[in-house]
């Protein structure tokens, strides 16, 4: 009966939930043993002692779930690397030699991480990822005005260290200071600093280019001048106003396409600085009647893409390295008064030149030559590849020749060879008809 009572005691113990316990009991209600742990959770450079007592005679054994983590010898637990693991006690109690019972519980151990370096530190808003080393613990960075807010992006080096100071963080302008602090799960603790300096709120409220698309403005434009003026046809039912700010974050009202009215047209251009201040700029645009137009337009020597026409304003040409200007002939109707704009000291590349006619009840016209200039390796590379496509029509008409060459000579075999079977057909039958007569 004893022994019934013994193996359900000890599958009761077997059956209990394993926990951290710093003091275990084992008893089957004949046998007990006590078992203190003065610590559970060890940092790399302590150890921990295994008490065990009992008022029987025992003998005790121990099973390491993961050896790599901690190590026993004689009931001191050393650590050997960072994590987690247990210790399965076996305790058999003995009368005299033989083993009468058992107790079995597990000790579980963490041990610490002194690691409290961060793995990676960034911003959402800008990659700093090139200039983080994890033992620089002080950054700076400049931010302009429009960013309000950032995202502080940290991962700690050790999976089990805790962060506090990362996430989402509103700005003041001026300097933003944010501490992200790691701690090691063994308490050791490092403040990697972030200043962030938000600039100032621009005040640039002028404009880079104001440009009414097909023409040109008077005066020529100039950011601190703020009222132009403008001669376009009767015919002109439409313009587009495109405009660029100074400072590539101020706001600009009042571009885009409108329709004219005849007579005066009033157009105008708010930019709004960063900081709110406002500059306005005042377009004057007057549609006349009639139109100026030119009546030719020709570039001596060379040739324009497309053909001119008075009722198209954009022409092409391309141009070799040595020339510096172009000559121009733009006759314009009416005798209305011609000005070439762009004209001299042509540079590799494109050069716009405005060819401008106008008149005082007219309005005021204005056509483009967009002169490419090829620069000297350009020009061997047209070159070499007009010389490629000479070798290879030269080629071409060589096979054209030489592939009808050989379908004559083949035609003339195949005729040859059917006149001499057409004779040879021909000259049987002659025969047969020879023997057929002597037979009678």
């Amino acid at each position: 009966m004893k022994k019934y009572i013994f193996y359900l005691s000890f599958l009761f113990v077997l059956l209990l939930p394993i926990t951290s316990f710093a003091k275990i009991t084992c008893s089957n209600g004949i046998y007990n043993l006590d078992i203190d742990v003065d610590k559970t959770s060890l940092k790399l450079d302590e150890k921990a002692s295994i008490l065990i007592s009992s008022d029987y005679n025992y003998q005790v054994f121990y099973e390491i779930e993961n050896p790599n983590i901690i190590d026993i010898t004689d009931n001191i637990v050393t650590p050997k690397n960072i994590g987690e693991t247990s210790i399965k006690v076996v305790a058999d109690f003995k009368d005299g030699e033989e083993v009468v019972s058992a107790c079995t519980t597990t000790l579980n151990f963490k041990v610490l991480s002194s690691d409290s370096s961060l793995k990676m530190l960034n911003l959402e808003e800008i990659d700093i990822s090139a200039v983080f080393n994890k033992d620089t613990y002080s950054y700076e960075v400049n931010l302009p005005y429009k960013y309000e807010k950032i995202n502080i992006i940290a991962e700690a080096s050790s999976s089990d260290a805790k962060i506090t100071g990362d996430g989402r963080r509103y700005l003041n302008e001026g300097d933003n200071v944010y501490d992200i602090i790691v701690t090691a799960s063994d308490g050791t603790t490092s403040t990697y600093k972030i200043t962030i300096h938000r600039e100032d709120a621009n005040d640039d409220s002028t404009l880079k280019s104001l440009i009414v698309e097909g023409y040109l403005i008077s005066p020529t434009f100039s950011s601190d001048t703020y009222e132009y003026n403008l001669n376009v046809s009767e015919d002109t039912e439409k313009i587009k106003i495109n405009a660029e700010a100074n400072y590539n974050l101020a706001k600009i009202l009042g571009t885009g396409e409108y329709s004219l009215a005849t007579g005066e047209n009033k157009f105008y251009l708010t930019v709004m600085a960063e900081n709110g201040s406002e500059s306005k700029y005042t377009l004057t645009i007057n549609r006349n009647k009639g139109n100026s137009r030119l009546e030719k337009l020709e570039v001596v020597g060379l040739k324009l893409d497309p053909d001119f026409d008075p009722e198209k304003f954009t022409y092409y040409v391309d141009i070799y390295e040595d020339i510096k200007t172009l000559e121009i002939i733009a006759n314009a109707k009416d005798n209305d008064q011609v000005e070439i704009i762009g004209n001299e000291d042509l540079v590799d590349g494109e050069n716009e030149i405005i060819i401008r006619v106008s008149s005082e009840h007219k309005g005021t016209t204005t056509y483009k030559i967009i002169a490419n200039k090829l620069s000297a390796e350009e020009i061997k590379e047209v070159e070499k590849n007009t010389l490629l496509v000479k070798i290879l029509l030269i080629m071409f008409i060589i096979s054209i020749i030489i592939m009808f060459t050989f379908i004559g000579i083949f035609l003339k075999r195949n005729y040859k060879r059917k006149s001499i079977t057409i004779k040879l057909d021909k000259n049987k039958k002659k025969k047969e008809k020879i023997k057929k007569t002597k037979k009678k």
